[in-house]
């Protein structure tokens, strides 16, 4: 596995670049489970995104095999 199709993956870079409004949203929370939960649901999407990114090619694969069956 290579790290380049992490990083020009435009769901990768979407994720990571939803830091910055995750960041300015739990500035001015209060200090409480709800902070966690923002955090948790953009860690979550991230990893979406990255797990999305490392079943590209098992997809391809998948659908490859599939068009040969079909014939």
């Amino acid at each position: 596995m290579s790290i380049g199709k992490y990083l020009t993956s435009l769901s990768v870079l979407g994720a990571a670049a939803g830091i910055t409004g995750v960041v300015r949203q739990t500035k001015s929370m209060p200090a409480d489970w709800r902070r966690l939960v923002v955090w948790g649901v953009w860690a979550a999407s991230l990893a979406l995104a990255i797990a999305g990114v490392a079943k590209q090619d098992e997809d391809a694969q998948f659908a490859e095999d599939q068009k040969h069956l079909d014939v």
